[in-house]
């Protein structure tokens, strides 16, 4: 018997990353682009990133879309039921993938890169959430990837809390001057340019992450409570999938670029919360980045044993 072949992808709003592997996990090509997420259906750029990543793959590895058994893509924007079947028609179409396309959300990819374990939760905190848990393999489910009910975020609240400290409203402590400097504005000219240059405000905000957590780490006051409260929020929603999953012993997963920017003190501020609040949870690293987990699916789509896969997919990991 041949070669079996399986193709992970994984793309969202900054980047697509791809991985071409064989049926035990040995890794034959990668490939990484810009970001390609969609809103409805697939778009222009959608179809030129992910060409062009799948022919680098196939290039790469030394063979033909047509010799890959399995094409697993987690994607931003695959949210609804209703959309789809259309996502998934047009892409299999355009790729000639009929039969062989596993298309889901990107936090199901991301959920199947963290452990072999058959029940396992995931909170990942970047530049979006992705929340997604599983009960047994086949079982995947998104819990509130679009953010709806707005997981606490420690860059809007540093940047709220900043000017309420310019403001009276909540007494001054170092975090102010720190997030002042981070943004070069004073505390006068603080809102008005936040309102007047709304694109360098987003970009000082979205890289505010740092200045709180070092805040946190010299013990100023109110990065100890803005802390606090996002590990309260995160341990929250895990609970919240715990009792989706049921009484069994679960793998909890904290990631992301906010979380992890926390480091190995935010983690454990974590598994303190969790050890507590949600006793039937393990917390767990993410083993694997989103493409790999993206293989893992379409090793189980085409029965293959995940398991055996995903410790062969870590020690290559663990070796790059």
């Amino acid at each position: 018997m041949g070669r079996r072949l399986l193709i992970g992808l994984d793309s969202g709003g900054a980047k697509t990353a791809a991985v071409l592997c064989d049926e035990v996990g040995r890794v034959l090509a990668r490939a990484r682009d810009r970001g390609a997420a969609i809103i409805g259906a697939p778009n222009a750029r959608f179809f030129d990133v992910v060409g062009g990543v799948l022919e680098r793959l196939c290039s790469e590895a030394g063979v033909a879309l047509a010799d890959v058994e399995r094409v697993a893509v987690g994607l931003s924007g695959v949210d609804y039921p209703d959309e789809q079947a259309e996502q998934h028609a047009l892409i299999a179409a355009r790729f000639e993938l009929q039969g062989r396309l596993q298309l889901v959300n990107d936090g199901l990819v991301a959920l199947w890169g963290v452990s072999p374990s058959r029940r396992v939760a995931l909170m990942q905190h970047g530049s979006g959430i992705t929340t997604a848990y599983r009960r047994d393999y086949g079982g995947e489910a998104i819990f509130d990837s679009l953010d709806i009910a707005e997981a606490y975020d420690i860059r809007r609240a540093a940047f709220a809390l900043t000017a309420r400290m310019i403001d009276g409203r909540a007494a001054p402590t170092t975090l102010v001057d720190r997030v002042l400097a981070h943004c070069g504005v004073s505390g006068a000219g603080f809102a008005e340019w936040a309102f007047r240059h709304p694109r360098a405000a987003r970009t000082k905000r979205f890289n505010i992450a740092p200045v709180v957590f070092q805040a946190w780490a010299d013990g100023d006051a109110a990065a100890l409570e803005m802390i606090d409260a996002a590990a309260a929020d995160y341990v929250l929603a895990m609970a919240a999938m715990g009792r989706r999953i049921g009484p069994e012993p679960f793998e909890a997963a904290f990631g992301g670029g906010v979380i992890a920017q926390g480091g190995a003190a935010f983690q454990a501020l974590i598994g303190e919360r969790l050890a507590r609040d949600v006793p039937n949870a393990t917390l767990a690293p993410i083993a694997l980045p989103p493409e790999q987990g993206a293989v893992l699916l379409a090793a189980h789509a085409g029965g293959l044993d995940p398991e055996h896969m995903f410790a062969n997919l870590v020690a290559v990991e663990s070796t790059s």
